[in-house]
């Protein structure tokens, strides 16, 4: 992605400023300080309410948007490896740059990757990987929004609804025909990932009432239970099933239900939207709406199946406590990554033509901050270069398998 931000930006930008045929109507900031466009403060002055003023302003509100959202993906995805680290005994010395300029979210989560793969290849026998199973977030895009955004930059009282382009998932207090992900009553018939309270029918990874057939090493039940499981079930659980479950809420699913709900109070959209308007409109306004999506907490489970030696034991058990603490916010991040850049650069990319005819019809000023967002549009690049680069790296290091004799 980054491939496809950074030159685009980088042409665009100077195109504008090599533009000569510019309209001299707006020459109030013709340098576009950071008094018309504050990236730290997240605030920009409108450029007036005409069709091209209307896009600039929106493309700048998106640019600032995404701004926002990556730098707190990258600040969240250091932190937490930083934490990690602190778990393992890493020393702050560690972390250090690869180049010049390289990102801090990639060094330290390069680190501790590394670290976290050397763990597992060392504990775990040659072929044996740690069982992890994960309910993943689900992020929600604000139809609302868009709908607002777009009526407001196309300058239109209403606008038509905006088509969900992933899944529609409902919050429901009923019957689920479908998954659910929240507290299924009644039974799941389906896989429960997260905490089956009750009879499994299949392999159980957790606390075992009685009659467990095969246990870790650190005695949590992996296989088949006689008794009452408090874990991860893979099929039928006749209890409660807390977390996700995949297929058949025989009860009631008291959290967001992917399928047919009989009792549901609301509808969003898990995927993005297309913002129906033109297309600088339609891809400022999706843009915004993705960066400002709301995700919840993945639920994971981390253990390991395989006969440790005691050698090894201690430091495998401190790196299992570590990441089910903190993995769920690097499950987070990665899916943010993806719900807030990937799927708005395509079409935010491929409107550029559009704002820079805007602009040059605006004025000096709107130039001059258009060429400045693509400057921040680089960076908004390289952040989600790195992000993606090390959330991939980092959930490979957690399945590696290990090599011990």
């Amino acid at each position: 992605m980054k491939r496809l931000l950074v030159p685009a930006f980088a042409t665009f930008g100077l195109a504008l400023t090599a533009c000569g045929d510019v309209s001299p109507n707006d020459l109030r900031d013709p340098t576009c300080s950071a008094t018309t466009f504050n990236v730290e403060g997240r605030t920009f002055t409108t450029f007036g309410t005409t069709a091209d003023a209307r896009k600039i302003d929106a493309f700048l509100q998106a640019t600032l948007d995404l701004n926002a959202a990556t730098i707190e993906i990258a600040d969240g995805l250091t932190s937490t490896c930083a934490a990690i680290g602190t778990d393992l005994g890493l020393a702050a010395s560690e972390y250090r740059p690869s180049t010049a300029g390289e990102l801090p979210v990639a060094y330290t989560c390069r680190r501790v990757s590394q670290e976290v793969r050397t763990i597992i290849e060392a504990a775990l026998p040659r072929g044996a990987s740690l069982d992890v199973t994960i309910v993943p977030p689900v992020c929600q895009i604000d139809v609302s929004f868009a709908a607002r955004c777009a009526a407001q930059c196309t300058a239109t009282a209403t606008v038509e609804v905006p088509r969900c382009m992933g899944e529609l998932v409902a919050e429901c207090t009923g019957s689920c025909s479908g998954s659910c992900a929240g507290t299924c009553d009644g039974g799941c018939t389906g896989v429960c990932s997260g905490m089956c309270t009750g009879t499994c029918m299949g392999t159980c990874v957790g606390q075992c009432s009685a009659g467990c057939s095969a246990t870790d090493s650190t005695g949590r039940c992996i296989g088949t239970c006689a008794g009452t499981c408090n874990g991860s079930c893979s099929a039928t659980c006749t209890g409660s099933c807390t977390g996700s479950c995949s297929a058949g809420c025989q009860g009631s699913c008291r959290g967001q239900c992917r399928g047919t709900c009989s009792v549901q109070s609301s509808v969003r959209c898990d995927g993005t939207y297309d913002v129906q308007a033109d297309a600088q409109c339609s891809a400022a306004c999706e843009a915004q709406a993705n960066a400002r999506a709301t995700c919840t907490d993945p639920q994971i489970t981390i253990g390991s199946r395989a006969t440790v030696s005691p050698a090894a034991l201690q430091r495998l058990n401190v790196l299992v406590t570590s990441l089910q603490r903190h993995y769920p916010r690097i499950v987070l991040n990665a899916t943010r990554i993806d719900r807030v850049v990937r799927q708005s650069a395509p079409n935010f990319v491929a409107s550029l033509n559009g704002v820079g005819t805007a602009a040059s019809n605006v004025g000096l000023s709107a130039v001059a901050c258009v060429a400045r967002a693509g400057v921040v549009a680089t960076d908004i690049a390289s952040r989600f270069s790195a992000s993606a680069q090390v959330s991939v790296e980092f959930s490979a290091s957690v399945s590696v398998q290990g090599t011990a004799q």
